[in-house]
């Protein structure tokens, strides 16, 4: 089934082109249709033939993609309580299960400790829960956990109580085991394996290589930092293996299919004098050993294992207008990569995530964006941006505003205001025109309160504004914006 998938894949593609709406060579929007909601994942089940989109407020999709023209819609829900605030969502190895994390579990936070000089990072809890990949109909939900994943009939939750076992399909807790200080935790596909992410106020952390080194870092590694603990799965009384170092928070773990090694998403957090969460790792522990791979180490969030032995993960960077970039990459060479690019809008929450997932024995990808579904050919389009210039007119004013109320608060422009002391409320008709974005006149609407020197020099400033959009060569764009300093 897996090869016919592919082959259609392969031979559908150019004729995709014809049929959909055909955005560069080797992209394609698949116009899918149905879509009310912010998608934070999509997934593949294990034969190729169903896509899953995972929503917010409580909203889930499943599509069949076996056909070369518009995805089908088999069912949509909207009461799967394990992605409220959005989650990352996993088949099960048959297929007939879907596990939901919700999202606020991917992301970490520091508190004060009773007690204590310290500051301590912890993952955060959320919702989980299983859904039945035939019906959509929700099987298990479980509230404040870490994690869940799925093995045969089983549902394996982690939560600040140890670790639980749930039958499916009906729900039924069927065993608990007791762990201390236990945060994120997932069994292996085989079962094989449990493998746990350990607070690190334990005697085990004195003897990682770091802290050997250093004896000042164990109050770093208490305040922020883990260990990882690797569990035969039917003998939880002793660990077989500690990480030989230590690691940051964990929010998600992934098995290598011959479960000879386990990467892990990580947020950092633990540098010394620093609880700002903004970085993300991948990283590769072996699990006989627990050695972590020191030449291995992926940045960006919401990093998968690719079927094809390819990484994707979400990198963020620039300076106005939070680029952000999916990346599809070789582990071996994280230097060469394909790249699908977009900006973050300020205060849109669609444009936090931008999912992808890998189709196998492909070159090609699934790649969701502000309800467009593409179909992404990674190798023929090594480098894809969605330019602002394919936006509506509002969409573009939107993007010019954000991009001057982001320069105010932490670019360019918040250092020339400071600079010349510049304060007050104006309103200004700005013009802009392409191909470069440039500034091109300022009208400014003023009354007996405007300090017209002040608002002079605001208009000074504006008029030198990179904006980082690129727009047609006559374009031209007209908005008003009021600003307060």
């Amino acid at each position: 089934m897996i090869r016919l998938v592919c082959f259609i894949f392969f031979i559908g593609f150019r004729l995709l082109v014809h049929s959909q709406n055909k955005v560069s060579e080797g992209m394609v929007d698949m116009e899918l249709e149905g879509i009310t909601s912010v998608i934070s994942d999509i997934t593949l089940s294990p034969d190729g033939t169903k896509l899953f989109l995972c929503g917010n407020a409580n909203r889930a999709y499943l599509y069949d993609v076996t056909s070369k023209d518009q995805p089908k819609l088999v069912w949509k829900t909207t009461s799967s309580h394990g992605n409220l605030n959005g989650g990352i969502a996993k088949f099960s190895q048959d297929g007939k299960y879907i596990a939901i994390q919700g999202y606020q579990s991917t992301t970490a936070v520091v508190r004060n400790v009773m007690w204590s000089q310290y500051t301590k990072a912890w993952q955060q809890v959320d919702k989980m829960a299983v859904l039945d990949v035939q019906s959509g109909k929700e099987l298990l939900v479980v509230k404040n956990a870490y994690a869940i994943s799925i093995l045969n009939s089983t549902a394996f939750v982690s939560d600040k109580e140890g670790f639980k076992w749930y039958n499916l399909p009906s729900g039924e807790l069927v065993k608990e085991v007791k762990q201390e200080d236990n945060e994120f935790a997932a069994i292996s596909p085989s079962g094989k394996y449990i493998v746990m992410s350990w607070d690190a106020d334990k005697e085990a952390m004195k003897t990682v290589a770091s802290v050997k080194r250093r004896k000042s870092e164990l109050k770093n590694a208490y305040r922020a930092k883990k260990l990882l603990v690797i569990y035969n799965a039917n003998e939880l009384s002793k660990p077989i293996a500690y990480s030989d170092d230590e690691i940051d928070v964990v929010t998600n773990i992934i098995f290598s299919n011959d479960e000879k090694d386990v990467y892990i998403q990580c947020q950092l957090g633990g540098q010394e004098n620093n609880t700002s969460f903004t970085s993300y790792t991948f990283h590769k522990i072996n699990l006989s050993s627990g050695q972590i791979d020191k030449g291995f180490g992926i940045r960006g969030n919401f990093a998968k294992l690719g079927p094809n032995g390819k990484i994707t993960s979400l990198f963020v960077g620039g300076n106005i207008g939070f680029l952000k970039q999916v990346r599809v990459q070789n582990p071996m060479n994280t230097e060469d990569f394909s790249e699908f690019k977009a900006r973050y809008k300020l205060f849109k929450n669609s444009t936090l995530f931008c999912p992808i997932v890998l189709i196998p024995n492909t070159n090609l990808a699934y790649v969701y964006y502000e309800k467009h579904l593409y179909l992404w050919d990674y190798l023929v389009l090594k480098s894809y941006f969605k330019k602002s210039s394919e936006l509506s007119n509002e969409e573009l004013v939107d993007k010019l505003k954000d991009a001057i109320d982001e320069s105010i608060e932490n670019g360019d422009l918040k250092k020339e205001i400071t600079k010349r002391n510049l304060s007050g409320a104006y309103i200004m008709d700005i013009t802009v025109v392409g191909p470069k974005c440039t500034v091109q006149t300022i009208f400014c609407e003023s009354d007996e309160l405007t300090d017209i020197k002040m608002q002079n020099e605001l208009k000074d400033v504006l008029r030198k504004l990179k904006f980082d959009i690129e727009l047609p060569k006559d374009k031209r764009v007209k908005f008003r914006h009021t600003i307060q300093l």
